[in-house]
């Protein structure tokens, strides 16, 4: 696994970092920028939202795949992961990786956590993510 920690706050000297555990094989996949991702940009979330509508609400008719809409599109914890898996997930990245690994032995072992600590080492663990998940948002 790889482990990054990045700064986001300093508010009085408490601090906040995001941290991210990587699988080494995902590591290519992984947007430039992902250390950023709790730090409001407009125009990442903008293209966030885009693949999303690409993705899901341009893909599924709301009649013809009601459970597609109740179980995943309606549903606001699976919007917030798959906006998370847009922010930090190269688009272009992941379309080589597919390319080149049309099969994945141990899918379960491509994991990528991300939580947030602070300057006290409270840990709180956001996201965990596997290459099943990312597959299912692209």
């Amino acid at each position: 696994m790889i482990k990054t920690v990045q700064e986001i706050s300093n508010e009085n000297g408490y601090k906040k970092y995001n941290q991210f555990e990587i699988h080494e094989d995902l590591k290519d996949i992984i947007s430039d920028d992902y250390l950023n991702y709790s730090i409001p940009n407009p125009s990442k979330k903008k293209y966030c939202e885009d693949l999303y509508k690409k993705n899901f609400y341009d893909k599924y008719d709301a009649v013809a795949y009601k459970e597609v809409y109740d179980r995943y599109i309606n549903n606001e914890k699976f919007k917030e992961k798959a906006m998370f898996i847009y922010h930090i997930i190269d688009f272009d990245k992941y379309s080589k990786f597919v390319q080149e690994n049309e099969t994945i032995e141990n899918p379960n072992e491509l994991l990528i956590s991300y939580s947030v600590v602070d300057s006290d080492g409270v840990r709180i663990d956001m996201f965990n993510i596997g290459i099943v998940d990312i597959s299912f948002v692209f």
